[in-house]
């Protein structure tokens, strides 16, 4: 349906310029030399009640003049007029329209409150916005420019859609001089109808499109906007860079969980779970973009470089190390192929270096002496020697490797006398990079996007019935927004999430009683509401052996948080089961503000938030979701066990994962949940310690 909505955008046979000034210095009459510029083919008509004629064009007062049908209307007038000519737009039965008009919520005050108004009509118009505040659309296949940016791209395989004109002014004049094409260009502006989910739609079924890129400075829907990624990542490449990596909005955070998290969070997860990539520059938003416009995606991670300087070699090599591509040496048959055709001085290891008198025959027998079998990628490497003709060993690099299933970069080194070889790779279609470092990294993203979209993603299925939460919400005090291991304790095992065994005491005499009952060794662990961290108040106290350690002990923390947190009410000690031992995790929960449940699974402890090592999914998350997150960890080899320490069960680590997604689906009124520590061993998975904040709608 988006992309039918859009139609308009895309082929227009007619274009109404409202506003449209006889100067193009004026932002309306930068529209209409664009649009005339371009070459666009279609009617071009011009809106300006004080003219006749504009830029050589028949000109009308009104829109309502008009007597043939308008598909694309552009609006330039002051911000003021804007919702009037939106109004004409509808009646004249015009679909689509780009509002350029700045002056809205972005000035505040008059400004947002039009935009509120905008934003209210046309929700229930039969004509699509873009805008308000825009740089505007440009459709190079269609010679369609409605921009007021000079110039016009060439016509390509990339769709670019910017939350900043500013950005996108600068993409176009870069992307001229190094012949970047685009099938589709837009800026959304205020997003007062038309958003980045939507333009992922149009991009997804646009068949001019190869890859999707996207410079994004917030999500206006996050829920939506997951699933507009998830479906255009099925069907082409997605590469976005999104700036804001702070936490956005204050939250009230009462765990290790909220602190680690944020809307940034949030978005990284929706990029991996919908199989995108999310790169940190422009500059590799666009090296990414290039790649995978016109070379296919790797089939894995290895990498060959053939070059003509040993020491950008080295470069390279180190590079694709950093980038975890593996530069594996060549086989002993290609070896010895190269050794029939090289000089020998040159190496045939990887990389294989022709040495600095290198001409085009000599890359091209090295090139098809590799051949595509034994790698997933080739870097072309190249830097201006004495004997170096830059055109003809990149024309040789086009000839030699046309047709090969895997992606072929190339590094011309240099300035003025690689610039004619440059020119050559552009022109058949092999991305160019100024240094070996660069296409190294665009490689590595090229790998990451493929094993992204390669990876199978079922939808997460419900295993336990959602009652059991309802009825364990009915059980808490309406009244208490902080929850500690003993309410939460009961959920958890309602989950099929094991706890180790433990009761509250109010004091170091039933403290005693309840730890014989328990059996010895025993923990102890203040309980209060108001104490996050509870080491850091001696809240703590482990393997205590019998009922007078266990009194001692008792009496000791009640007097040593009384005295270190005098502001805190103590609801009394939880006397616990020692866990055994294995390594500690994290598990927890937040639900964020634009994309709803979050899950983050890292290694935990009281030092969580200082090593930052976690995986965040957004929903449900599969058991086979849950592996992935776990692979992600840094710390990940210490779960398959090392240096003679046993492993854990990953498999039934995965499951608990999955299961407490459920909590946290199921329980919207959990503002914040979290398991620190998860105790997981070869043998079992425990949860030790839980705290929880309902959100004041709870």
């Amino acid at each position: 349906m988006t992309a039918e909505s859009l139609s308009p955008f895309l082929d227009p046979a007619s274009v109404a310029v409202i506003g449209a000034s006889r100067s193009p210095l004026k932002v309306g009459g930068s529209v209409v030399a664009n649009l005339r510029s371009a070459g666009f083919a279609g009617r071009i008509v011009p809106v300006n009640p004080r003219a006749d004629s504009v830029q050589g064009l028949p000109a009308v007062a009104s829109l309502l003049e008009v007597r043939d049908g308008v598909d694309l209307a552009v609006i330039t007038v002051p911000a003021a007029d804007v919702l009037s000519a939106l109004k004409q737009c509808v009646a004249k039965g015009v679909k689509g329209a780009v509002v350029i008009s700045a002056g809205f919520r972005e000035i505040g005050g008059e400004g947002a409150r039009r935009e509120a108004e905008v934003r209210e009509w046309v929700r229930d118009q039969p004509i699509r916005v873009l805008g308000p505040n825009c740089l505007g659309w440009i459709r190079p296949g269609r010679r369609l420019n409605v921009t007021f940016a000079p110039g016009m791209p060439d016509a390509g395989g990339i769709a670019f859609i910017s939350h900043s004109g500013a950005l996108a002014v600068a993409i176009l004049d870069w992307a001229r001089d190094r012949r970047v094409g685009f099938s589709l260009f837009a800026s959304l502006g205020n997003q007062a109808d038309l958003d980045e989910s939507d333009l992922l739609a149009v991009a997804m079924a646009d068949s001019e499109t190869r890859v999707i890129a996207g410079y994004f400075e917030g999500i206006a829907d996050g829920r939506r906007f997951l699933e507009a990624l998830s479906a255009a990542a099925a069907v082409k490449p997605v590469v976005l860079l999104k700036t804001g990596r702070t936490p956005e909005g204050a939250r009230a955070v009462s765990s290790h969980t909220g602190a680690l998290a944020g809307s940034d969070r949030a978005f990284d997860a929706a990029i991996r779970q919908a199989g995108a990539l999310r790169v940190e520059t422009v500059e590799e938003l666009f090296d990414v973009a290039r790649g995978v416009a016109s070379q296919p995606l790797p089939r894995g991670r290895r990498l060959v470089m053939v070059t003509n300087g040993g020491g950008l070699g080295i470069v390279a090599a180190d590079a694709a190390r950093d980038a975890s591509l593996q530069v594996n040496p060549l086989s002993e048959i290609v070896r010895r192929r190269l050794a029939e055709h090289l000089p020998a001085n040159a190496s045939l290891l990887n990389p294989v270096d022709l040495v600095g008198d290198a001409d085009a025959s000599r890359y091209s027998d090295a090139l098809h002496s590799i051949g595509s079998d034994c790698t997933d990628a080739l870097l072309a490497i190249l830097t201006p020697q004495a004997a170096t003709d830059a055109a003809s060993v990149a024309r040789t690099i086009a000839g030699s490797t046309r047709g090969w299933p895997i992606p072929v970069l190339a590094a011309f080194v240099g300035g003025a006398r690689v610039a004619p070889g440059v020119r050559v790779l552009e022109e058949a279609g092999i991305p160019p990079y100024s240094f070996p470092e660069q296409a190294v990294k665009t490689l590595a993203g090229m790998a990451r996007l493929a094993e992204g979209r390669a990876r199978v993603r079922k939808p997460a299925a419900k295993i336990v019935d959602s009652s059991v939460a309802r009825r364990w919400l009915a059980t808490l005090d309406p009244g208490s927004s902080r929850l500690g291991m003993p309410e939460l304790a009961p959920l958890l095992s309602a989950y099929g999430i094991h706890c180790v065994e433990g009761c509250v005491a109010r004091d170091a005499e039933e403290a005693g009683v309840l730890a014989e009952r328990i059996g010895f060794p025993v923990a102890l662990k203040i309980v209060s509401r108001d104490i996050t961290h509870k080491t850091e108040v001696g809240g703590v106290a482990l393997g205590l052996g019998s009922v007078s350690a266990v009194r001692e002990a008792t009496a000791l923390m009640l007097r040593r948080v009384a005295s270190r947190r005098p502001d805190a009410a103590i609801d009394g000690i939880l006397v616990e089961t020692m866990a055994p031992a294995g390594k500690e995790l994290l598990l927890g929960g937040v639900r964020d503000a634009q994309f709803g449940p979050m899950v983050m699974i890292g290694f935990g402890g009281i030092y969580v938030e200082i090593f930052a090592d976690t995986a965040a999914r957004l929903g449900l998350v599969s058991p086979a979701e849950a592996l992935e997150m776990l692979s992600e960890l840094k710390m990940a080899a210490l779960l398959n066990g090392a240096r003679g320490e046993p492993g854990v069960d990953r498999e039934a680590l995965a499951g608990i994962i999955s299961r407490f997604a459920e909590i946290l689906v199921d329980v919207p009124e959990l503002a914040e949940i979290e398991i620190n520590p998860l105790i997981v061993n070869p043998n079992a998975v425990i949860a030790v310690d839980a705290r929880a904040r309902r959100s004041r709608e709870g």
